[in-house]
């Protein structure tokens, strides 16, 4: 915290006295972990502002928050959700001055801008996988009739996409026998793995070989809509936000890795930083690159599957 803050102005030349009311930051997030109330009163306090958060995964409520003027100022999302709403011209570009956001991301991630510009923050990545309570491969713990229980993430894009493939891959009827629960982002630690097969992040490349596109590559982040009327204040909040020492206090309390070449703190092991997907296979990943607008009725009307 510098001096300029003690006497009223923030960092970027975004002046505003202290002791005046906080301003109002309108959020959505898919999912609570991106942004839980620990964090946004640690925010409030250090940068004067008041947070209305309101949790989403409704692509339409997304897109009508987007759209609308004044919109949101802040959008946490997955990056193929972000890429549909660039696309379409409704995000503003977060470059700032000097590029400071882009410097702090590793480049594997920098390639998902649709279009010239930087419109789209990754914070967090995962490899995905489906772990079995044997540790065997998937095709043999859905043809053992005494594990009855599948935990999938809780992604309609992603179960869409599974079950297109176990579909192809002749092995849904197999799918189909079983429980299939799906989790939220903050319940992935929640399981283990003796409660039945579990999709979630993987530390090292998947030995099962039964299966292509059993895996996924995830990425989450942030935009701000073109229609912010605080697009400088919400600038603001995702360059502290992003900053090393926030990112280190919270990473180890996700699933997550992360997608910063800053956070690289002694606390931090190597499979939860940015380089290590580059010690990853992503042949036969599944890498989402928009959003599947119908996706949650193409899963109710082709496999009975509701969210």
């Amino acid at each position: 915290m510098g001096v300029g803050f003690l006497h009223g102005v923030l960092p970027q030349g975004l002046s505003r006295s202290y002791f005046s009311s906080p301003q109002k930051i309108q959020i959505l997030t898919t999912d609570e972990i991106f942004f839980p109330a620990e964090l946004r009163e640690e925010l409030e306090e250090e940068l004067h502002v008041k947070f209305s958060v309101t949790v989403t995964r409704d692509w339409d409520a997304i897109l009508a928050n987007t759209v609308a003027s004044p919109g949101v100022d802040l959008i946490f999302l997955p990056s193929f959700w972000a890429q549909t709403l660039a696309r379409q011209g409704l995000l503003a570009d977060i470059s700032g001055p000097g590029k400071e956001l882009q410097l702090r991301v590793a480049s594997d991630f920098l390639g998902a801008q649709p279009q010239e510009g930087f419109y789209f923050l990754p914070f967090y990545w995962m490899k995905t996988g489906i772990k079995t309570p044997d540790t065997g491969s998937f095709v043999d713990f859905l043809k053992n009739k005494k594990e009855t229980t599948l935990f999938l993430l809780a992604d309609e894009d992603l179960l869409l996409k599974h079950f297109q493939l176990w579909k192809e891959q002749g092995i849904l009827d197999l799918v189909s026998q079983k429980k299939i629960l799906t989790l939220q982002l903050d319940q992935i630690n929640q399981k283990k793995e003796t409660e039945g097969a579990l999709e979630g992040p993987l530390k090292e490349d998947s030995k099962d070989s039964s299966l292509p596109q059993l895996s996924a590559l995830l990425i989450w982040g942030a935009t701000i809509p073109t229609t912010s009327s605080n697009k400088d204040l919400a600038l603001d909040v995702l360059t502290t936000l992003s900053a090393a020492e926030h990112q280190e206090k919270i990473l180890l309390k996700t699933p997550f890795n992360s997608t910063f070449t800053t956070v690289t703190g002694n606390d931090i092991p190597l499979h939860r930083r940015a380089e290590f997907i580059r010690d990853l296979r992503l042949k036969d990943t599944l890498i989402f690159e928009k959003k599947d607008q119908e996706a949650k009725s193409k899963l109710k009307n082709d496999f009975n599957i509701i969210l």
